[in-house]
This record gives structure tokens, C-alpha cells and sequence, in this order.
């Protein structure tokens, strides 16, 4: 398989976007998600090259330590934007509880200013619609709080090291341990930046 995710890591740039700061389980994963259709590299690589301070800035998240994660306590995460309806219904629902629909507030309260009985029509549905999506979607990307799954990664002497990716479903304790079990040998310096497994990390 060498060759074979060597030609990949060229092909898809995450080679030159951190040379020898990328782990062999990432590489896995990404190359895996890949073939099977399930993710798409060029927005993983987007994100990475972003942090690194190369190519356009991203309209995510920020980076963010992990705090409330006490099994990755230590390390650093930040979200790439997966494909599909499922990506975007997460963050529509979450824009929403935000900043609610703007245009149905307004026309509501439009119409409490006015002391007139007005009622929603076929023609408002359109409208309300396109605010709830794409204006919900761009609110979010001028605010950069697009969410995602995860890029996990290390901070050794100034530079990332790229260890893994990650979903919120999959289980702190369980990326922890692939972390342990596959970078560890490559990074050293990871087994000083994880705090030891207390009973309670599981929970997180």
C-alpha cells in the first residue's frame, strides 16, 4: 500500500501541505474514505492547508483545544465541511436555533406594526425558504461557524502535527486509543501531550 497512498498524498496535496507532519492513520482514513465514496479530500486538505497558513482562509470554526473531552484533552481539532445533505441539515438546524429566520421575523413583526390581520401566503413560502437555507448558510460562513467533523491534531515546537480524523458519534475514548495505538511511534512527543484516562472519559 505504500506506494499506492504515497501517490495519493502527492495527488491530493496533503503532502505539501505539511510534509512529515501528517500520520500514517490520517493518510489511512482519508485514502479509505476516499474509495469508498464517504468523504472528500480536497476538504480535508483545504482545512489543513488553511491552518498551515497556505491557500484560501477557511469559513470554519476556528481551531479549538479540546477541553470538554477529557480522553483527547491536550490536543487540537478543527472541523472540515463533510458532503452530502447531512452536513448541510446539521448546520442549517444550528444557524437556525441562532439566529432564528430573519425575513419571518420581520414580516411578523411587519405586521404587529402595522395592527393589521395578515396571513402567510403561497408567494412568502419561497422567500422564507431561501432565507432558512442559504441565508442561514451564509450567516454562518460570514461569522465562520460552519461546524463539521473533525481534523485531529498535535502542537510540538510551533508546528501541527496532523494525527487523525474524527466524528462527533465515534467515541472520545475510542480516537483516543487509535491515537495512542498508531501515532505515537511516529510523534513521540504525543504521549506527553495526552493526559492519562481517567473513569470519567468515557462520558465525554
Amino acid at each position: 500500500m505504500k506506494p499506492e497512498l504515497a501517490r495519493f498524498s502527492a495527488m491530493t496535496g496533503l503532502e505539501h501541505a505539511a510534509p512529515g507532519r501528517v500520520s500514517a492513520l490520517l493518510l489511512l482514513q482519508l485514502y479509505a474514505g476516499t474509495t469508498a465514496g464517504t468523504l472528500n479530500p480536497v476538504k480535508v486538505v483545504h482545512e489543513i492547508a488553511a491552518l498551515e497558513g497556505a491557500g484560501p482562509p477557511s469559513r470554519l470554526k476556528p481551531p479549538t483545544r479540546f477541553e470538554r473531552n477529557p480522553a483527547l484533552r491536550g490536543l487540537w481539532h478543527k472541523h472540515y465541511l463533510q458532503d452530502g445533505l447531512a452536513s448541510m441539515a446539521l448546520n442549517v438546524r444550528r444557524g437556525i436555533r441562532q439566529h432564528g429566520i430573519p425575513i419571518l421575523k420581520k414580516m411578523v413583526e411587519d405586521a404587529d406594526a402595522s395592527g393589521d390581520v395578515r396571513y402567510f401566503e403561497a408567494a412568502h413560502v419561497a422567500a422564507i425558504a431561501d432565507d432558512a437555507v442559504r441565508g442561514t448558510w451564509e450567516r454562518l460562513q460570514e461569522q465562520q461557524a460552519l461546524t463539521g467533523e473533525w481534523i485531529i491534531f498535535g502542537v510540538h515546537e510551533g508546528a501541527n502535527y496532523y494525527l487523525s480524523l474524527g466524528t462527533h458519534t465515534e467515541g472520545d475514548v475510542i480516537l483516543r486509543r487509535q491515537i495512542e495505538a498508531f501515532c505515537r511511534q511516529e510523534f513521540p512527543f504525543i504521549a506527553s501531550q495526552l493526559e492519562p484516562i481517567t473513569p470519567d472519559a468515557g462520558a465525554a
